[in-house]
C-alpha cells in the first residue's frame, strides 16, 4: 500500500514536487543520461523529504507553496544518495523495480547521481528573494545534509568492515546517513516560511528525532520485513555485513556460539537457508533485540511529537504528527 493511499493529503503535497522535477526531467527523454535520472526520481518513492519541508513552512506561514523549489531541491538530494547507495551495495532492485546501476550501467549511475545533485544549489538559488541572512543558512542546511550524508554512508561502510560494533556507532552513523536529510528539510521549509531562529532549531530537533526512528524501524524491515511489500530482498544489510540496532544488541547480549552463527551470515554472497533465516530471527526474539529496536523507535517517534507542541493547532500539524505515526510504524 503505497503512503498515498494511506494518507490521501500527501499527494497534493507530492503532485506539487514532482511537477517541479518533471519539469527538469521529463519522461522518455532521448539520451539514456536523462532517462536514468528520470527514472530515479519516479521510483514510487514516499516524497518524505519534501513533505517535511512544506509542511514546516505552511505550520508557519499558512501556505506550503513557498518551500515547493527547497522541497524538490531535497529530492534531487535524496535521489542522489539513493543511486549511490545502490552502486556500493551493488543492490539491483530499488522500490520493486530494477536499480539506475542495474538498469543503465556504473558510469550511467554515477554520472546520474553527479546531475541530481549539481541541480540542488539550481533550485536553491531560486530564493533569491528571500534574504542574504535566510538564504545562506539554507545553502549551510543543504551543504551540511549533503556532508553529513555522505560522511553517514562511508561510517556505514566502516561499520561493515569492523569486527565489533557499539550501539553508539550505529546512533552515529544514523544521525549523519539518515537524520541530517530529514532535519535539514524540516528547519529549512521553517526557514522560508519565516520561522524564527528557536521555531527553525525545533524543526531541525524534530527532523533528527524523526530520523533516528525512521531509520532504526527500516533496519527491522530488513530483517522482518515483508519482500514483497518493501520492493527489495530482506537481509540486504546482513549479506552487506552491516549491523544494526537489532544486530549489535543481540550480539552483545547471546552465547558465544550464537554470535558465531550471526557473523556467519554477515557478507554472505549466496543464498540464507530457512534454517538459517529462521534461527536468527528466533535469536533475536529470545534476546529481546526486536523488542528493544521498537522501543527505540517509539522513543524517539516521541521526542519528534515533543517537538510539535509549540506549533499552533491545525492542518499542517496534525498532518505532520499523521506523518511520524506513519514513518515509524510503516512495514514496507
Amino acid at each position: 500500500m503505497l503512503v498515498r493511499e494511506v494518507m490521501p493529503w500527501v499527494t497534493e503535497y507530492a503532485d506539487s514536487v514532482d511537477s517541479q522535477l518533471q519539469a527538469l526531467y521529463p519522461k522518455n527523454e532521448a539520451t539514456v543520461l536523462d532517462r536514468a535520472v528520470s527514472d530515479a526520481l519516479s521510483a514510487g518513492g514516499k516524497r518524505v523529504r519534501a513533505t517535511l519541508s512544506l509542511l514546516w513552512c505552511e505550520a508557519l506561514c499558512g501556505d506550503y507553496r513557498p518551500a515547493i523549489p527547497l522541497a524538490a531541491a531535497y529530492e534531487l538530494a535524496h535521489a542522489s544518495a539513493l543511486v549511490q547507495d545502490d552502486i556500493i551495495d551493488h543492490s539491483d532492485k530499488r522500490r520493486g523495480g530494477d536499480s539506475v546501476v542495474a538498469k543503465y550501467g556504473l558510469a550511467t549511475a554515477i554520472l546520474a547521481s553527479d546531475l541530481l545533485l549539481f541541480n540542488v544549489p539550481k533550485m536553491v538559488a531560486k530564493y533569491e528573494g528571500l534574504g542574504s541572512r535566510r538564504l545562506a543558512r539554507v545553502f549551510d542546511l543543504v551543504g551540511e545534509a549533503c556532508r553529513a550524508t555522505t560522511w553517514g554512508e562511508f561510517l556505514d561502510q566502516e561499520m561493515a568492515g569492523a569486527a565489533d560494533n557499539s550501539e553508539e556507532d550505529y546512533q552515529r552513523m544514523i544521525r549523519l546517513k539518515t537524520s541530517t536529510l530529514l532535519s535539514a528539510p524540516c528547519a529549512s521549509g521553517a526557514i522560508v516560511g519565516g520561522g524564527t531562529d528557536d521555531q527553525v532549531g525545533t524543526a531541525h530537533d524534530f527532523g533528527e528525532a524523526l530520523g533516528v526512528a525512521y531509520q532504526i524501524q527500516d533496519d527491522i524491515l530488513d530483517l522482518v520485513g515483508d519482500e514483497f511489500a518493501l520492493g527489495k530482498p530482506v537481509f540486504t544489510d546482513l549479506r552487506g555485513g552491516k549491523k544494526c540496532l537489532v544486530i549489535i544488541h543481540c550480539m552483545k547480549r547471546c552465547s558465544p556460539d550464537d554470535r558465531n552463527f550471526i557473523v556467519s551470515l554477515l557478507n554472505r554472497s549466496g543464498p540464507y537457508s530457512e534454517a538459517e533465516v529462521a534461527k536468527l530471527k528466533e535469536l533475536m526474539e529470545r534476546y529481546g533485540s526486536l523488542e528493544y529496536a521498537h522501543d527505540q523507535v517509539m522513543q524517539y517517534t516521541s521526542k519528534a511529537k515533543e517537538k510539535l507542541s509549540p506549533l499552533s493547532e491545525g492542518k499542517a500539524k496534525a498532518s505532520l504528527v499523521e506523518l511520524v505515526d506513519y514513518l515509524s510504524a510503516r512495514y514496507y
